[in-house]
C-alpha cells in the first residue's frame, strides 16, 4: 500500500507566490522524501502513482477555494483518497493525534509533519474528504451550432440531432451490458434529440463510460458534486463505535463513532448473525449495542455478548415521531436504517454530556475516547483519568500513584443509578422539546394562515407585475445589446484617436511622415485600412504585403486619394504598370527606408522627396516613350493603309483593262 503525506512547505494557495510542499511517500518499510515541489509537480505524481491514500493535516492548503478543491478531487485518481488525518467537521490537533499513537515530531519541520499525518492515516487516523455522491452523470448534447438557416436548415439540424440519438443509444446499451441502475433525461428536437443525460448509481471509477466527441455530438462524463464537502472515517480504523441494530428479515445496522459521526449506515435481507458480528467488527470497536425497542430482542443480546459491549435500551418502544426527528439530520434510505440510527442516535444523545467533559477533563496525553470507554463501562470521570495515570510514566515525569480498584457490587449500583437518572433526564428534556415543538406548529400555523391570506390579495397583482417585468426585461436586454455595440465601437475608436496622436506628436518632434498601413494588397484590407486609419486625400500608404492584388484594388487607393506608396515585398509586374497608368507613385522599402516608432510606420520626407523626383523623371521619361511608339504604332498603321490603297487601286486598274479588251 502506497501513502503519501503532504505539508505545506512555503507560501500559501491564497498568496501570489506560489506554494511549495513536503512530500512523504510511505511503501511498507520504504521511505522517500520530496522538499520543496510545486503543486503541480505533486499533483502529476498524485496522478502517475496513484496512491491509495494522500494524506494532510488541512486539505484546504491544497486550495485557494472550495471551487479549487472539488476541481482537484476530480483530477485526482479515483482509487485515491485524500484524508484529512485531523478529523473532519471537529478536526483534532495534529500534536495530539500523534501523542496519542506514539508517533513524535518537529512541527518546525514540514517535512516530518509530513511524515506523521502519513503514519497516522496508515493506522486508520482521519477522515476521507467526499465531494461527490455515489452517482455519475453521462451527459450527450450537440457539438456544432444550428446557425442562422437557410434552404438546408432542417435537413442539418435532422443530422445533428439523430447524432444526439444514435450516442445516447450506444450510452444506453453500455449501461445496459454493465448491469448498472440509471435514469435518462431527454429533450426532443427535430430528427432525434438536442440532449440526454443520464444519472447512473454509480461511483465514477465503475461506470467504465470515457467522454468523447464525434463530427455532431459531443459526450461528457463526471461525478455529481454534493452540496457541501462530507468527511467519513476511515473504514479500516478500529476506534470506540456505537451499534444500532434492528433484527428482523431485513437487518438495519448503524455505527456512530463516539462524536456522534455516522461512520456507516447498511439495511440488508441477507445477513446472517456472524455476518453482523463482522459488518461491525469491521468498522471498530462496538463500545454500546443500542436497540430501539423493549424488552431488547435476542439477536441484539447476542451481538452485545459478542464484543462484551454495554448494552442499550429505551425502556418502552420509541415512537416513529422521535426516530424520525433522530435520523432526518444525518439521512436513510428506509425503516430498518431510520430504526438503527435511532436507536445509535438515542445512546450517544443519553451519553453526550459525560463526553463533553470527558473532552474538557482528559489530559493531553491521553486519547479521550479511551477514558470516554471506561466512563459508559460505569467509572467516574475521575477515576477513569486516575486509571491511566497508573500506565508508565514519561521520562522525566514522575508515576501517580494508583487508585484503590473499586468494588464490583458498588460499581454495578453506581452504573444502575447513574442510567436511571441519565434516562429521567433524557427523557424530561424530550418532553420539553416536544412541548417547544408543539408551540412552534402553532404558531407557525398561524403565520401561514395569515400568509396565505395575504396571498389570495396579491395573486392578481403579482401576475400583472410580473407580466410587466417580462417586457421590461426584454427592453432591457434589447438595450443593452445595442449599448454593447456601441461601448465596443467607441472603444474602438477611442483606441484609433489615440494611435493618431501618438502618430501626430511623433511627426511634430523628429520631423518624420507617418505612413498608414494596410495589412494586405485586397480591398479588404484597404477598406478595414480605411476605417481604422481614416484614409484621406494625401495620405502616405504603407503596403505590407505587396503580393497578390488587382486592377480594383489599385484604383480604390487612387479613390481614397492616396499620394504615394510604400511596398514591402514583391509586386507583380502588371500590377506596377497599373499604378504607373494611374499616375500613383508606388516605392520599395528599399528606395525608401521605413522607421518604425512604437509600432508605428514612418518615413523621412527628404527620402520621399527624392524617390518623389526619380519617379518624376522616370514617368516622364515612359510617357515619352509611350508616346513615340504611339507615334511609331500610328505611322505603321499609316504605311499598312497606304499599301492596301494601292493594292486595291491597282486591282480596280486592271478590271477596267480586261473590260475594254471585250469591246
Amino acid at each position: 500500500m502506497s501513502i503519501f503525506g503532504v505539508d505545506i512547505a512555503s507560501g500559501s494557495p491564497g498568496s501570489r507566490r506560489d506554494p511549495s510542499y513536503s512530500l512523504v511517500i510511505l511503501e511498507g518499510d520504504a521511505t522517500a522524501l520530496h522538499h520543496m515541489i510545486s503543486r503541480h509537480r505533486l499533483i502529476r505524481m498524485i496522478r502517475e502513482r496513484q496512491p491509495e491514500i494522500v494524506a494532510m493535516d488541512n486539505v484546504h492548503e491544497l486550495a485557494q477555494s472550495h471551487r479549487d478543491l472539488i476541481n482537484l478531487l476530480r483530477r485526482l485518481p479515483p482509487s485515491t483518497k485524500l484524508v484529512q488525518v485531523t478529523g473532519g467537521d471537529r478536526p483534532e490537533s495534529l500534536v495530539r493525534l500523534a501523542r496519542w499513537n506514539g508517533i513524535t515530531f518537529d512541527r518546525t519541520k514540514p517535512l516530518e509533519e509530513a511524515e506523521a499525518s502519513a503514519r497516522l492515516a496508515a493506522r486508520g487516523v482521519g477522515a476521507v474528504v467526499s465531494a461527490f455522491e455515489d452517482k455519475t452523470l453521462i451527459k450527450v448534447s450537440r457539438r456544432r451550432s444550428l446557425g442562422r438557416g437557410g434552404w438546408s436548415q432542417n435537413r442539418y439540424t435532422r443530422k445533428i440531432h439523430g447524432a444526439v440519438m444514435a450516442m445516447a443509444r450506444e450510452v444506453e446499451k453500455q449501461l445496459r451490458e454493465s448491469g448498472l441502475e440509471y435514469s435518462l433525461r431527454t429533450v426532443e428536437g427535430l430528427g432525434g434529440f438536442t440532449r440526454a443525460e443520464f444519472v447512473v448509481e454509480a461511483t465514477r471509477d465503475k461506470v467504465h463510460i470515457n467522454p468523447g466527441y464525434s463530427v455532431d455530438a459531443q459526450l461528457k462524463v463526471q461525478s455529481i458534486e454534493r452540496p457541501s464537502l462530507q468527511y467519513k472515517p476511515l473504514l479500516h480504523r478500529r476506534g470506540y463505535i456505537i451499534v444500532g441494530l434492528d433484527p428482523g428479515t431485513t437487518t438495519g445496522i448503524a455505527a456512530l463513532n463516539l462524536r456522534g459521526e455516522l461512520v456507516d449506515l447498511i439495511s440488508s435481507r441477507a445477513m446472517s448473525s456472524s455476518d453482523v458480528i463482522e459488518w461491525i467488527a469491521a468498522r471498530g470497536k462496538p463500545l454500546i449495542v443500542a436497540t430501539d425497542v423493549s424488552p431488547t430482542p435476542g439477536a441484539v443480546e447476542k451481538t452485545k455478548r459478542a464484543f462484551n459491549a454495554v448494552l442499550f435500551s429505551p425502556g418502552a418502544d420509541m415512537a416513529g415521531e422521535e426516530k424520525i426527528a433522530l435520523g432526518r439530520e444525518v439521512g436513510y434510505k428506509n425503516d430498518h436504517e431510520r430504526d438503527a440510527l435511532a436507536a445509535a442516535l438515542s445512546a450517544f444523545r443519553k451519553y453526550k454530556n459525560k463526553f463533553i467533559q470527558v473532552e474538557k477533563k482528559a489530559p493531553a496525553e491521553v486519547d479521550p475516547d479511551e477514558i470516554k470507554a471506561l466512563v459508559v463501562r460505569g467509572y467516574s470521570i475521575e477515576n477513569a483519568i486516575a486509571e491511566f495515570s497508573q500506565l508508565p510514566p514519561a521520562e522525566g515525569r514522575p508515576a501517580a500513584p494508583a487508585p484503590p480498584a473499586p468494588d464490583p457490587d458498588t460499581a454495578g449500583l453506581r452504573q444502575h443509578i447513574q442510567q436511571l437518572s441519565e434516562q429521567v433526564k433524557t427523557l424530561r428534556t424530550y418532553l420539553d422539546e416536544l412541548q417547544a415543538q408543539l408551540a412552534g406548529k402553532d404558531a407557525d400555523l398561524q403565520k401561514a394562515i395569515e400568509r396565505l391570506d395575504r396571498l389570495k390579495d396579491k395573486t392578481s397583482r403579482e401576475i400583472k407585475r410580473d407580466h410587466e417585468i417580462r417586457i421590461r426585461d426584454k427592453e432591457i436586454g434589447r438595450l443593452r445589446s445595442i449599448l454593447r455595440s456601441e461601448r465596443k465601437y467607441t472603444k474602438k475608436l477611442k483606441k484609433n484617436a489615440v494611435a493618431r496622436k501618438k502618430a501626430e506628436r511623433i511627426e511634430e518632434v523628429k520631423g518624420l511622415r507617418r505612413l498608414k498601413p494596410v495589412a494586405a494588397f485586397s480591398k479588404e484590407a484597404v477598406l478595414a485600412a480605411a476605417e481604422r486609419y481614416n484614409l484621406a486625400e494625401g495620405d502616405l500608404v504603407l503596403l505590407e504585403d505587396a503580393s497578390g492584388g488587382g486592377k480594383s484594388t489599385a484604383e480604390l487607393f487612387r479613390e481614397k486619394g492616396v499620394a504615394a506608396i510604400v511596398a514591402e515585398g514583391e509586386m507583380a509586374q502588371a500590377m506596377q504598370e497599373h499604378f504607373l497608368d494611374l499616375g500613383l507613385p508606388v516605392f520599395t522599402s528599399a528606395e525608401i527606408a521605413v522607421q518604425r516608432i512604437d509600432s508605428l510606420p514612418f518615413i523621412r520626407p527628404e527620402e520621399l522627396e527624392a524617390a518623389r523626383e526619380k519617379w518624376d523623371v522616370q514617368q516622364k521619361a515612359r510617357q515619352a516613350r509611350l508616346e513615340a511608339e504611339k507615334l511609331e504604332s500610328l505611322f505603321q498603321d499609316y504605311k499598312v493603309e497606304r499599301m492596301k490603297e494601292e493594292k486595291r487601286k491597282k486591282r480596280m486598274g486592271q478590271k477596267e483593262m480586261v473590260g475594254e479588251g471585250y469591246d
